[in-house]
This record gives C-alpha cells, structure tokens and sequence, in this order.
C-alpha cells in the first residue's frame, strides 16, 4: 500500500502534457537567450542578473529531455535517437559556441544534453553489462568537457529513472545534482544569485504543470535555433 501510495504520487509530481513540456522548453529558450545575448553580446558579467535568469534554462532542459525519453514505447530506441541528434547537432553548434563564447575549451550544452540521452540508452540497453559500465565511464569522462559537467549529463539520467523506475531514491539523485549543479553555477561567478536563478526551475515546472497548454511540438525548432542564435551573437560582436 505505502509503494503504490508512493507511485502515485510521484506520478502525480512529474505528470506534465505535451503542452506544458513545450512550455518549459520554451521557458527555458527565453532564459538562455537572456543569459547568451546579456553576457556575450552586450557584456553584462557573471555577477549580473541575466547570468542568474539563465541558470533557470539547463535544468528545464535537463528535466523535458529526460522526460521525453522516458515516454512508453522503444525507450533504447528512442534514446539513441535523439543521443545522435544532438551529437549532430552539437557537432554543428561548436564553431558558433567558439564564435559567441570565445571558450573553445568547454564543448556547448548539446553535448552535455547528447551524453544525458546516452546514458538513457545505457539505461534501457540489453547490451552485456561490461559494454554498458564501459559505456557509463565514456559518458563520465566526457562530461568533464561539457557545459553542467557530469552533474549536468547524469541530471537527465536520474530524471529519466525517476519517471520509469517510480523509485523515490532516483528522486532523491535528481535533487542532489540540481543541488550540485546550482553549487557549480554559484562558484563560477554567479554567487547566491547563480544559486537561486538554477533552483528557480523548480517553482517554475510546479507552475508550468497547473497550467492548460496546448502547445504543439516542435520537435526541430530547439537545434535550429540553439546555433543560430549563437551565429548571430558571433558575427554580431565582430561587427561591432
């Protein structure tokens, strides 16, 4: 009785529509958008409020993808998918990242959100085990190249496990990597503010899901949009 009870009511906590799942995507675009054109372009510091509001952006990301992955079907499949869409894609993003960053050290959020979908995959795979702890390590190392670092890969596995698994303790993962992400965004300059603005994501999904959206799905729009956007910052502060 206490399981099902339990079940529930994390079925409860992480029940989102379509449309709401498209709304925090897009919540989460405006705050990266803020962040990217605030300190890139225009040159607002990372002790700046728009640093702050873009700490809101990964974690939403993190929670839709991990999400998404995790609807019923072919979850392997799936996740391998959208792992070599957003390989591709992150593929695609590196020379504007480097253009609007000027940090070619750091490979952009594709590729932490690309290693997140990968770890699903080793998740759901029926592949021998040594191949999928040899995978977990590749993942682990690579995350130390990413935007979030291995915080911000394995947050997309630990909500994708809670949403399948309907087991309080991978609740409990997600929670301390958003803790250990938010203390990430705080020491690299954003202080109590990078703090805030990271946890800030939580009010904002609780609100996303009491609200009736009917938001159609873009599924191609978020990797046009991500190297666009940094394109255009790019060549934008060449230009000026």
């Amino acid at each position: 009785m206490e399981a099902g009870r339990s079940s529930a009511a994390q079925g409860a906590i992480l029940a989102y529509t379509d449309g709401q799942l498209e709304l925090l995507k897009w919540i989460a675009l405006a705050s990266m958008f803020i962040d990217h054109f605030g300190r890139h372009l225009f040159g607002w510091g990372q002790d700046s409020w728009v640093y702050s509001v873009g700490r809101i952006a990964f974690p939403l990301f993190a929670m839709v993808l991990g999400l998404n992955l995790a609807r019923p079907g072919d979850r392997a499949g799936r996740a391998a998918r959208s792992a070599r869409r957003l390989a591709l894609w992150c593929a695609v993003s590196v020379v504007p990242s480097i253009l609007a960053r000027d940090e070619p050290r750091v490979v952009n959020v594709l590729g932490t959100l690309g290693l997140g979908a990968a770890l699903c995959w080793v998740i759901e795979s029926r592949a021998p085990v040594p191949a999928r702890v040899a995978a977990c390590i590749a993942i682990a190392i690579a995350s130390l190249h990413v935007e979030f670092g291995l915080a911000g890969a394995f947050l997309v596995g630990a909500v994708y496990c809670w949403k399948t698994e309907a087991r309080p303790e991978a609740g409990l993962l997600a929670a301390i990597l958003l803790l250990a992400t938010a203390w990430l965004n705080s020491i690299f300059g954003g202080g109590m503010y990078g703090l805030i603005g990271t946890l800030a994501c939580v009010p904002i999904a609780w609100a996303a899901q009491r609200l009736p959206m009917q938001l159609p799905r873009m599924k191609l729009a978020f990797y046009l949009i991500y190297p666009a956007h940094l394109l255009l910052i790019g060549v934008a502060k060449r230009m000026l």
